[in-house]
């Protein structure tokens, strides 16, 4: 799942751009660009990548993924198998310096400033504050000229003020993905796209163009894990978001994330979380 890069057109004439999509399912290519992108969820499901988080979406998602960050939404497939229109979103992008390279230097900024940093990681809103989010957003597809400014603004000053949100991909990725470490980008993306399958050493050292040994001392060296602890994390991780949606027994969310055992599932979870499947469960019902 190779990351494209995607050159937007800075709007010449406006601050930013903002469409709202309407098709029969969300399949997009995993990509990164330069600007901001705030992507409201109106109507479908399916699986979120942004960086290193994978998790479901859903109606009513608010999320803020910044530049450079490699994201995708894709539904899923066998809810979408109709030409009817499933799937619909409000998508808005924006440089960082859209009111000037200086705006955000002014110490009224502060808070935006923070904000776009956040966003380098991905920011997912929460709560009340994704439905306020939404109600203002919709509204902007309504809005012309100083209005519609004003009113993204106002958008953004709420985004940046709450504390209902959380930051999506790791310190990990941030360190070293988004830094553009061409052989560890490369491998990121192909544990990615097969987490769930079973992934050896020699793949993934194929996949950098090295020797086993020479990548498993190249991997640590970068991200200061062994390639085996960051594979568990990205499993136990996903796994962790399956648990907590209640739609899936633990043994499913094991098999479903890469494990075949679910006694080695139990295990890899406990060194992760220092808690056991069941424990978890029970601590992130009504989360």
């Amino acid at each position: 799942m190779k990351a494209n890069f995607r050159k937007l057109e800075t709007p010449i004439e406006q601050a930013f751009h903002i469409r709202k999509d309407l098709r029969t399912h969300f399949d997009d290519k995993w990509h990164f660009h330069e600007m901001l992108e705030l992507v409201v969820i109106l109507k479908g499901s399916g699986k979120r990548f942004i960086g290193d988080s994978i998790e479901t979406f859903s109606k009513g998602d608010v999320i803020l993924v910044g530049g450079k960050l490699p994201h995708v939404w894709r539904s899923n497939p066998k809810k979408n198998n109709s030409l009817k229109m499933k799937s619909s979103s409000i998508i808005i992008q924006f440089s960082s310096d859209f009111l000037g390279d200086k705006f955000l230097d002014l110490p009224e900024s502060g808070n935006l400033k923070d904000l776009f940093k956040k966003a380098e990681m991905g920011i997912s809103f929460k709560e009340e504050t994704s439905k306020k989010l939404i109600g203002k957003i919709t509204n902007l597809l309504k809005l012309e000229g100083m209005e519609r400014l004003l009113l993204f603004l106002d958008i953004l000053h709420l985004a940046s003020k709450t504390t209902e949100y959380k930051l999506l991909a790791s310190p990990l990725f941030k360190e070293t993905i988004f830094n553009s470490d061409l052989k560890i980008n490369k491998v990121f993306e192909f544990v990615m796209d097969n987490f769930s399958n079973p992934i050896t050493l020699d793949e993934v050292a194929e996949v950098a163009s090295m020797n086993k040994t020479a990548f498993c001392r190249y991997f640590k060296n970068r991200t200061k894990k062994t390639f085996s602890s960051f594979l568990n994390e990205i499993r136990i991780g996903y796994a962790c978001k399956l648990i907590r949606e209640e739609k899936y027994t633990i043994t499913e969310a094991a098999y479903l994330s890469g494990y075949n055992s679910p006694s080695h599932f139990n295990k890899q979870f406990r060194l992760t979380k220092n808690i056991s499947p069941s424990e978890f469960q029970q601590t992130s019902k009504g989360m």
